[in-house]
């Protein structure tokens, strides 16, 4: 088990850091393999589920699924949109946010848990996985919304079922992720603790 979860680890940190790379390369834009690297690295992250149903990893399942099936249903969303203009405020799109957010937040979460499996746990890597999320989660969940705005208002956001739909998806990220946050603090303060 424990080599299979070194691998698992590696091979998606190499992914992450991979795509990260093409995106910034290709001009921040998300191409046919960009499309499809995305949906092999997020993807995988179902099996994360199972690690913490089978109690391979201390991870709450709760939480697990929550944030596995956030990303699953706007990495859904982006597969539909493809090259479909995507809503921008101050010419940064949705697509943009969460491309940053989740490749950053991967590699370093890889990484981190890589090398903690190898028994040399790095304090840089340490720093970075209970510190980068105080920007990143936020500007992730950003993205993720003006995805998920960018597909509904396709349908002309109103009264009608694609505004209803919208409002109970922002209902949803407002109830969860404040505690998804509090959650990272908690961890931080138990990892980081004050000198």
């Amino acid at each position: 088990m424990k080599s299979y979860l070194k691998l698992y680890n590696l091979i998606l940190a190499i992914g992450w850091s991979f795509l990260l790379i093409w995106y910034i390369i290709h001009g921040f834009k998300l191409d046919n393999f960009g499309l499809i690297l995305i949906n092999v690295c997020q993807g995988a992250a179902m099996l994360e589920i199972l690690h913490s149903a089978l109690k391979w990893v201390s991870s709450p399942i709760v939480t697990t699924f929550i944030q596995v099936f956030s990303r699953i249903f706007v990495l859904v969303l982006i597969d539909i949109l493809g090259n479909t203009p995507y809503f921008s405020i101050a010419g940064i799109n949705g697509l943009h946010l969460v491309m940053l957010a989740w490749t950053i937040t991967e590699i370093v979460r890889y990484s981190f848990y890589f090398s903690g499996l190898l028994e040399k746990e790095s304090r840089f890597l340490l720093f970075c996985r209970y510190t980068f999320f105080i920007l990143l989660y936020p500007m992730g969940v950003a993205g993720e919304l003006l995805i998920v705005y960018t597909w509904l208002n396709g349908f002309g956001l109103g009264l009608n079922l694609p505004g209803i739909a919208f409002g109970i998806i922002v209902l949803t990220y407002i109830i969860f992720f404040p505690k998804m946050y509090l959650y990272m603090w908690k961890q931080r303060k138990t990892k980081l603790p004050s000198p």
